[in-house]
Protein backbone atom coordinates (compact mmCIF):
# COMPACT_ATOMS: atom_id res chain seq x y z
CA UNK A 1 0.00 0.00 0.00
CA UNK A 2 1.16 3.56 -0.09
CA UNK A 3 2.38 5.40 2.66
CA UNK A 4 -1.05 7.25 2.72
CA UNK A 5 -3.24 4.11 2.82
CA UNK A 6 -3.98 3.28 -0.58
CA UNK A 7 -3.23 -0.86 -1.36
CA UNK A 8 -1.96 -1.35 -4.78
CA UNK A 9 -1.56 -5.19 -4.66
CA UNK A 10 -3.28 -7.85 -2.87
CA UNK A 11 -2.35 -11.49 -3.04
CA UNK A 12 -3.48 -14.78 -0.81
CA UNK A 13 -0.86 -17.53 -1.12
CA UNK A 14 -3.31 -20.15 0.95
CA UNK A 15 -6.59 -21.19 -0.46
CA UNK A 16 -7.55 -22.03 2.94
CA UNK A 17 -6.66 -18.39 4.84
CA UNK A 18 -9.31 -15.80 5.49
CA UNK A 19 -10.00 -13.12 3.11
CA UNK A 20 -9.53 -9.76 4.17
CA UNK A 21 -10.62 -6.58 2.79
CA UNK A 22 -7.25 -4.70 1.64
CA UNK A 23 -8.97 -0.93 2.55
CA UNK A 24 -9.14 -1.75 5.76
CA UNK A 25 -6.16 -3.15 6.10
CA UNK A 26 -4.13 -0.69 4.67
CA UNK A 27 -6.47 1.99 6.48
CA UNK A 28 -6.26 0.27 10.16
CA UNK A 29 -2.46 0.60 9.43
CA UNK A 30 -2.07 3.93 8.04
CA UNK A 31 -3.81 5.03 11.54
CA UNK A 32 -1.56 3.06 13.54
CA UNK A 33 1.95 4.95 11.62
CA UNK A 34 0.16 8.02 12.05
CA UNK A 35 -0.55 7.55 15.95
CA UNK A 36 2.90 6.38 16.08
CA UNK A 37 5.07 9.37 14.63
CA UNK A 38 4.12 11.10 17.89
CA UNK A 39 5.03 8.37 20.36
CA UNK A 40 7.66 6.50 19.02
CA UNK A 41 10.81 6.03 17.07
CA UNK A 42 9.94 5.97 13.51
CA UNK A 43 13.48 5.33 11.82
CA UNK A 44 12.43 1.65 12.37
CA UNK A 45 11.37 -0.28 9.16
CA UNK A 46 9.60 -2.73 10.87
CA UNK A 47 7.01 -3.41 13.41
CA UNK A 48 4.41 -5.97 13.61
CA UNK A 49 1.19 -6.09 15.34
CA UNK A 50 -0.20 -9.42 17.15
CA UNK A 51 -3.98 -10.23 17.08
CA UNK A 52 -3.26 -13.42 18.86
CA UNK A 53 -4.75 -15.46 15.61
CA UNK A 54 -2.67 -13.86 13.36
CA UNK A 55 0.89 -11.68 12.80
CA UNK A 56 0.59 -8.61 10.97
CA UNK A 57 4.12 -7.68 10.00
CA UNK A 58 4.51 -3.92 8.14
CA UNK A 59 7.72 -3.67 6.27
CA UNK A 60 7.84 0.21 5.65
CA UNK A 61 10.09 1.23 1.95
CA UNK A 62 10.23 4.66 0.04
CA UNK A 63 6.96 5.25 -0.86
CA UNK A 64 4.93 2.19 -0.39
CA UNK A 65 4.46 -0.01 3.05
CA UNK A 66 4.36 -4.03 2.93
CA UNK A 67 1.50 -5.50 4.97
CA UNK A 68 2.17 -9.70 5.58
CA UNK A 69 -0.40 -11.40 7.24
CA UNK A 70 0.61 -14.55 8.95
CA UNK A 71 -0.12 -17.44 11.49
CA UNK A 72 2.04 -17.33 13.74
CA UNK A 73 5.64 -16.64 13.60
CA UNK A 74 6.69 -14.26 10.84
CA UNK A 75 10.40 -15.50 11.03
CA UNK A 76 13.78 -13.77 10.17
CA UNK A 77 13.90 -15.55 6.81
CA UNK A 78 10.46 -14.72 5.76
CA UNK A 79 11.01 -10.96 6.93
CA UNK A 80 14.04 -10.68 4.51
CA UNK A 81 11.93 -12.37 1.73
CA UNK A 82 9.14 -9.93 1.89
CA UNK A 83 11.84 -7.08 2.28
CA UNK A 84 13.08 -7.82 -0.84
CA UNK A 85 9.78 -7.88 -2.99
CA UNK A 86 8.90 -4.59 -1.43
CA UNK A 87 12.02 -3.69 -2.74
CA UNK A 88 11.79 -5.07 -6.30
CA UNK A 89 8.02 -4.10 -6.00
CA UNK A 90 8.94 -0.17 -5.68
CA UNK A 91 11.86 -0.51 -8.00
CA UNK A 92 10.54 -2.12 -11.41
CA UNK A 93 6.92 -2.59 -11.02
CA UNK A 94 5.07 1.03 -9.78
CA UNK A 95 8.49 2.77 -10.52
CA UNK A 96 6.90 4.57 -13.99
CA UNK A 97 3.19 4.17 -13.32
CA UNK A 98 1.20 7.51 -13.24
CA UNK A 99 -1.21 8.64 -10.64
CA UNK A 100 -4.09 7.50 -12.98
CA UNK A 101 -2.54 4.38 -13.16
CA UNK A 102 -2.34 3.79 -9.98
CA UNK A 103 -5.68 4.29 -9.37
CA UNK A 104 -7.00 2.13 -11.88
CA UNK A 105 -5.10 -0.87 -10.48
CA UNK A 106 -6.64 -4.14 -9.96
CA UNK A 107 -4.96 -4.80 -6.91
CA UNK A 108 -6.31 -8.70 -7.01
CA UNK A 109 -4.48 -9.49 -10.83
CA UNK A 110 -2.42 -6.50 -11.71
CA UNK A 111 1.40 -7.77 -11.88
CA UNK A 112 1.46 -11.58 -12.61
CA UNK A 113 4.76 -12.10 -13.19
CA UNK A 114 5.14 -10.22 -9.44
CA UNK A 115 2.78 -12.88 -8.49
CA UNK A 116 4.50 -15.82 -9.52
CA UNK A 117 7.62 -14.26 -8.51
CA UNK A 118 6.01 -14.40 -4.65
CA UNK A 119 5.05 -17.88 -4.94
CA UNK A 120 8.59 -19.23 -6.01
CA UNK A 121 9.89 -17.12 -2.68
CA UNK A 122 6.65 -17.69 -0.64
CA UNK A 123 4.96 -20.54 -2.12
CA UNK A 124 2.09 -22.37 0.82
CA UNK A 125 3.37 -25.68 2.01
CA UNK A 126 0.32 -27.00 3.00
CA UNK A 127 -1.65 -28.36 -0.05
CA UNK A 128 -3.16 -31.74 0.76
CA UNK A 129 -2.93 -34.53 -1.59
CA UNK A 130 -6.93 -34.95 -1.68
CA UNK A 131 -7.46 -31.57 -2.72
CA UNK A 132 -9.78 -31.53 -5.90
CA UNK A 133 -8.10 -28.43 -8.33
CA UNK A 134 -10.63 -27.29 -11.06
CA UNK A 135 -10.84 -24.72 -13.64
CA UNK A 136 -12.78 -21.33 -13.01
CA UNK A 137 -14.33 -20.50 -16.64
CA UNK A 138 -11.86 -19.95 -19.73
CA UNK A 139 -8.85 -20.17 -17.62
CA UNK A 140 -7.85 -22.98 -19.01
CA UNK A 141 -7.35 -20.86 -22.46
CA UNK A 142 -5.31 -18.82 -21.02
CA UNK A 143 -1.77 -18.73 -22.17
CA UNK A 144 -0.26 -18.63 -18.63
CA UNK A 145 -2.08 -22.41 -18.59
CA UNK A 146 -1.71 -23.75 -21.73
CA UNK A 147 1.91 -24.50 -21.32
CA UNK A 148 1.31 -26.08 -17.61
CA UNK A 149 2.30 -29.77 -17.43
CA UNK A 150 -0.37 -30.25 -14.99
CA UNK A 151 -3.20 -28.94 -17.38
CA UNK A 152 -3.93 -32.28 -19.04
CA UNK A 153 -4.53 -34.25 -15.50
CA UNK A 154 -6.61 -31.10 -14.13
CA UNK A 155 -10.89 -32.52 -14.79
CA UNK A 156 -12.25 -31.33 -11.79
CA UNK A 157 -12.43 -34.74 -10.30
CA UNK A 158 -9.03 -35.87 -10.06
CA UNK A 159 -7.28 -34.97 -6.45
CA UNK A 160 -4.01 -33.60 -6.38
CA UNK A 161 -2.17 -37.72 -5.13
CA UNK A 162 -4.17 -38.76 -8.41
CA UNK A 163 -2.48 -36.38 -10.48
CA UNK A 164 0.53 -37.20 -9.07
CA UNK A 165 0.28 -40.88 -9.33
CA UNK A 166 -1.21 -40.30 -13.27
CA UNK A 167 1.17 -37.75 -14.48
CA UNK A 168 4.21 -39.30 -13.26
CA UNK A 169 5.72 -35.62 -11.59
CA UNK A 170 7.17 -35.35 -8.27
CA UNK A 171 4.89 -33.96 -5.76
CA UNK A 172 7.00 -30.61 -5.38
CA UNK A 173 6.88 -30.36 -9.19
CA UNK A 174 3.27 -31.02 -9.02
CA UNK A 175 2.54 -28.42 -5.97
CA UNK A 176 4.75 -25.82 -7.50
CA UNK A 177 2.13 -25.77 -10.80
CA UNK A 178 -0.85 -25.97 -9.40
CA UNK A 179 -0.06 -23.21 -6.64
CA UNK A 180 0.80 -20.98 -9.71
CA UNK A 181 -2.50 -21.48 -11.57
CA UNK A 182 -4.44 -21.02 -8.61
CA UNK A 183 -2.44 -18.00 -7.35
CA UNK A 184 -2.86 -16.30 -10.74
CA UNK A 185 -7.08 -16.88 -10.44
CA UNK A 186 -6.92 -19.81 -13.01
CA UNK A 187 -8.31 -22.63 -10.75
CA UNK A 188 -10.26 -23.37 -7.55
CA UNK A 189 -10.17 -26.24 -4.99
CA UNK A 190 -12.57 -28.88 -4.02
CA UNK A 191 -12.47 -31.00 -0.87
CA UNK A 192 -10.41 -28.62 1.38
CA UNK A 193 -12.25 -29.37 4.39
CA UNK A 194 -10.55 -30.98 7.35
CA UNK A 195 -11.90 -33.66 9.42
CA UNK A 196 -11.08 -30.67 12.54
CA UNK A 197 -12.64 -28.01 11.07
CA UNK A 198 -15.40 -26.42 12.33
CA UNK A 199 -18.48 -25.10 10.27
CA UNK A 200 -21.14 -22.32 10.53
CA UNK A 201 -24.01 -21.59 8.27
CA UNK A 202 -24.48 -18.61 6.97
CA UNK A 203 -27.74 -16.67 6.13
CA UNK A 204 -27.73 -17.88 2.70
CA UNK A 205 -27.92 -21.73 3.60
CA UNK A 206 -32.32 -20.75 4.70
CA UNK A 207 -32.31 -19.99 0.58
CA UNK A 208 -31.18 -23.77 -0.10
CA UNK A 209 -33.70 -24.89 2.45
CA UNK A 210 -36.73 -23.15 1.01
CA UNK A 211 -38.77 -25.21 -1.46
CA UNK A 212 -40.12 -22.22 -3.41
CA UNK A 213 -36.99 -20.40 -3.39
CA UNK A 214 -35.36 -19.96 -6.82
CA UNK A 215 -31.76 -21.26 -5.45
CA UNK A 216 -33.33 -24.69 -4.23
CA UNK A 217 -34.97 -25.04 -7.73
CA UNK A 218 -31.62 -24.76 -9.76
CA UNK A 219 -29.95 -27.07 -6.98
CA UNK A 220 -32.53 -29.50 -7.52
CA UNK A 221 -31.82 -29.58 -11.19
CA UNK A 222 -28.00 -28.95 -11.47
CA UNK A 223 -27.26 -31.90 -8.68
CA UNK A 224 -30.86 -33.64 -7.28
CA UNK A 225 -28.14 -35.82 -5.10
CA UNK A 226 -26.91 -32.88 -3.14
CA UNK A 227 -30.45 -31.60 -2.35
CA UNK A 228 -31.35 -34.97 -0.83
CA UNK A 229 -28.16 -34.10 1.63
CA UNK A 230 -28.50 -30.65 2.35
CA UNK A 231 -31.66 -30.38 4.70
CA UNK A 232 -30.30 -33.47 6.82
CA UNK A 233 -26.75 -31.86 6.93
CA UNK A 234 -27.83 -28.18 8.13
CA UNK A 235 -29.48 -29.39 11.44
CA UNK A 236 -25.85 -30.50 12.13
CA UNK A 237 -24.39 -27.09 11.23
CA UNK A 238 -24.73 -26.05 15.28
CA UNK A 239 -21.43 -24.06 15.66
CA UNK A 240 -19.25 -26.63 17.32
CA UNK A 241 -19.41 -29.54 15.45
CA UNK A 242 -16.27 -30.25 13.18
CA UNK A 243 -16.75 -32.02 9.40
CA UNK A 244 -15.15 -35.40 10.61
CA UNK A 245 -17.83 -35.22 13.68
CA UNK A 246 -20.77 -34.19 11.07
CA UNK A 247 -19.72 -36.68 8.28
CA UNK A 248 -19.31 -40.02 10.85
CA UNK A 249 -22.93 -38.98 12.10
CA UNK A 250 -24.44 -39.39 8.82
CA UNK A 251 -22.22 -42.13 7.30
CA UNK A 252 -25.14 -44.37 7.78
CA UNK A 253 -27.38 -43.11 5.90
CA UNK A 254 -25.14 -41.35 3.16
CA UNK A 255 -21.85 -42.07 1.37
CA UNK A 256 -18.38 -39.83 1.98
CA UNK A 257 -18.47 -39.11 -1.47
CA UNK A 258 -22.32 -37.46 -1.08
CA UNK A 259 -21.40 -36.10 1.80
CA UNK A 260 -17.87 -34.15 0.42
CA UNK A 261 -19.86 -33.11 -2.36
CA UNK A 262 -22.31 -31.17 -0.04
CA UNK A 263 -19.95 -29.64 2.25
CA UNK A 264 -17.98 -28.37 -1.35
CA UNK A 265 -21.11 -27.43 -2.82
CA UNK A 266 -22.19 -25.19 0.38
CA UNK A 267 -18.50 -23.70 0.44
CA UNK A 268 -18.70 -22.50 -2.61
CA UNK A 269 -21.97 -21.01 -2.54
CA UNK A 270 -21.33 -19.33 1.15
CA UNK A 271 -24.00 -21.11 2.53
CA UNK A 272 -21.01 -22.20 5.59
CA UNK A 273 -17.86 -21.07 6.40
CA UNK A 274 -15.36 -22.82 7.98
CA UNK A 275 -14.83 -20.80 11.28
CA UNK A 276 -11.38 -18.66 11.09
CA UNK A 277 -9.01 -18.39 14.20
CA UNK A 278 -10.44 -15.78 15.56
CA UNK A 279 -14.01 -17.63 15.40
CA UNK A 280 -12.29 -20.75 16.68
CA UNK A 281 -11.59 -18.36 19.81
CA UNK A 282 -14.49 -17.21 20.36
CA UNK A 283 -15.84 -20.73 20.40
CA UNK A 284 -13.33 -22.20 22.70
CA UNK A 285 -14.13 -18.89 25.70
CA UNK A 286 -18.06 -20.61 24.80
CA UNK A 287 -17.25 -23.84 25.71
CA UNK A 288 -15.28 -22.81 28.31
CA UNK A 289 -17.77 -20.71 29.89
CA UNK A 290 -20.34 -23.37 29.36
CA UNK A 291 -18.43 -26.03 31.41
CA UNK A 292 -17.39 -22.83 34.38
CA UNK A 293 -21.30 -22.61 34.14
CA UNK A 294 -21.92 -26.13 34.91
CA UNK A 295 -19.38 -26.79 37.44
CA UNK A 296 -20.87 -24.31 39.44
CA UNK A 297 -24.00 -25.87 39.35
CA UNK A 298 -22.20 -29.11 40.41
CA UNK A 299 -20.35 -27.13 43.41
CA UNK A 300 -22.93 -24.69 44.26
CA UNK A 301 -26.18 -24.92 43.07
CA UNK A 302 -28.39 -24.63 40.37
CA UNK A 303 -29.83 -21.91 41.44
CA UNK A 304 -26.89 -20.40 42.79
CA UNK A 305 -25.15 -20.44 39.50
CA UNK A 306 -27.56 -19.03 37.55
CA UNK A 307 -27.86 -16.26 39.58
CA UNK A 308 -23.58 -15.66 39.75
CA UNK A 309 -24.01 -15.78 35.78
CA UNK A 310 -26.72 -13.07 35.89
CA UNK A 311 -24.93 -10.98 38.06
CA UNK A 312 -21.54 -11.19 35.52
CA UNK A 313 -24.06 -10.47 32.29
CA UNK A 314 -24.89 -7.47 33.77
CA UNK A 315 -21.42 -6.23 34.11
CA UNK A 316 -20.68 -7.06 30.48
CA UNK A 317 -22.78 -4.46 28.17
CA UNK A 318 -21.47 -6.04 24.51
CA UNK A 319 -24.74 -7.19 22.17
CA UNK A 320 -22.43 -10.09 20.26
CA UNK A 321 -21.95 -12.13 24.03
CA UNK A 322 -24.72 -11.24 26.19
CA UNK A 323 -27.07 -12.31 22.65
CA UNK A 324 -25.97 -15.27 22.79
CA UNK A 325 -26.27 -16.30 26.70
CA UNK A 326 -29.97 -17.17 27.10
CA UNK A 327 -31.64 -16.79 30.50
CA UNK A 328 -35.18 -17.30 30.68
CA UNK A 329 -36.92 -19.04 33.94
CA UNK A 330 -33.86 -19.79 35.66
CA UNK A 331 -32.30 -21.91 33.06
CA UNK A 332 -29.51 -20.65 31.06
CA UNK A 333 -27.96 -21.74 27.11
CA UNK A 334 -24.93 -20.68 25.52
CA UNK A 335 -25.93 -19.87 22.04
CA UNK A 336 -23.42 -21.87 19.19
CA UNK A 337 -25.34 -21.37 15.84
CA UNK A 338 -25.77 -17.90 16.46
CA UNK A 339 -24.95 -15.30 13.11
CA UNK A 340 -23.67 -12.61 15.02
CA UNK A 341 -20.17 -12.62 13.70
CA UNK A 342 -21.30 -12.75 10.08
CA UNK A 343 -19.25 -10.24 7.99
CA UNK A 344 -17.23 -8.94 11.05
CA UNK A 345 -13.51 -8.48 10.67
CA UNK A 346 -10.64 -10.19 12.13
CA UNK A 347 -9.80 -7.17 14.38
CA UNK A 348 -13.83 -7.12 15.77
CA UNK A 349 -13.64 -10.92 16.13
CA UNK A 350 -10.49 -10.30 18.39
CA UNK A 351 -12.24 -7.89 20.24
CA UNK A 352 -15.36 -9.81 20.92
CA UNK A 353 -13.12 -13.26 22.20
CA UNK A 354 -11.45 -10.50 24.48
CA UNK A 355 -15.29 -9.88 25.84
CA UNK A 356 -16.17 -13.41 25.82
CA UNK A 357 -13.00 -14.16 28.51
CA UNK A 358 -13.97 -10.89 30.54
CA UNK A 359 -17.43 -12.13 31.03
CA UNK A 360 -15.86 -15.61 32.12
CA UNK A 361 -13.60 -13.80 34.42
CA UNK A 362 -16.50 -12.04 35.87
CA UNK A 363 -18.08 -15.45 36.50
CA UNK A 364 -15.32 -16.48 38.15
CA UNK A 365 -14.82 -13.51 40.60
CA UNK A 366 -18.89 -13.45 41.31
CA UNK A 367 -18.25 -17.05 42.67
CA UNK A 368 -18.64 -17.28 46.71
CA UNK A 369 -15.13 -17.77 48.13
CA UNK A 370 -16.17 -20.73 50.44
CA UNK A 371 -15.86 -23.08 47.72
CA UNK A 372 -13.76 -21.73 45.50
CA UNK A 373 -10.33 -24.45 46.35
CA UNK A 374 -12.78 -27.19 44.89
CA UNK A 375 -14.17 -25.27 42.10
CA UNK A 376 -11.33 -24.58 40.36
CA UNK A 377 -9.95 -28.12 40.90
CA UNK A 378 -13.14 -29.62 39.71
CA UNK A 379 -12.93 -26.81 36.36
CA UNK A 380 -9.19 -27.57 35.35
CA UNK A 381 -9.71 -31.17 35.75
CA UNK A 382 -12.87 -30.94 32.90
CA UNK A 383 -10.87 -28.31 30.76
CA UNK A 384 -7.83 -31.00 30.81
CA UNK A 385 -9.62 -33.79 30.04
CA UNK A 386 -11.87 -32.03 27.26
CA UNK A 387 -11.46 -28.55 26.55
CA UNK A 388 -7.47 -28.66 26.16
CA UNK A 389 -7.25 -31.60 23.71
CA UNK A 390 -9.89 -29.97 21.43
CA UNK A 391 -8.00 -27.06 20.44
CA UNK A 392 -4.82 -26.43 19.13
CA UNK A 393 -2.11 -24.32 20.94
CA UNK A 394 -2.60 -21.64 18.66
CA UNK A 395 -6.46 -21.77 19.87
CA UNK A 396 -5.11 -21.79 22.90
CA UNK A 397 -3.16 -18.77 22.79
CA UNK A 398 -4.17 -16.16 25.47
CA UNK A 399 -6.49 -18.18 27.23
CA UNK A 400 -4.17 -18.95 29.81
CA UNK A 401 -5.22 -15.32 31.10
CA UNK A 402 -7.99 -17.67 32.83
CA UNK A 403 -5.52 -19.63 35.06
CA UNK A 404 -4.61 -16.21 36.43
CA UNK A 405 -8.02 -15.25 37.57
CA UNK A 406 -8.21 -18.59 38.90
CA UNK A 407 -5.10 -17.88 41.15
CA UNK A 408 -6.56 -14.65 41.89
CA UNK A 409 -10.24 -16.09 43.28
CA UNK A 410 -8.30 -19.08 44.95
CA UNK A 411 -5.93 -17.15 46.96
CA UNK A 412 -7.43 -13.86 47.22
CA UNK A 413 -6.14 -10.15 46.13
Amino acid sequence: MEHGGMPLFFMKIDPRAQDLDPMLVSGFFTAIQTFSKEVVDRRSSRFQVDYGARLFTVLSGESTDLVAVSMGECDEEVVLTLTSLLEEFETLWIKDLTREEMDTLDINTEFVEFREGILQNLSFKHVLGSWIPFFMGSSISSSKSRDSIVVPFIDGRRNIDEIISESGLSREDVTIEITRLWALGMLQFRSILAANDVVISTSKLDRFLQSSSPERSELARTNPDVLAVVPRMSTLFDGRRTVGAITRFLSEQYSERALMQAFDFLVDNNAIDILSPEKRRILLTKEAMEIAIKVAENIYSEEKAFKYLEASLTKVAIPEVVGEVHLTDGKWEVTYASRLHEGLDPRRLMELYADWVKLLAQFLGALDKSKIRSYAEELTDVYSSYLLKRYTAEDLRGFEEISFWLEINCVGK
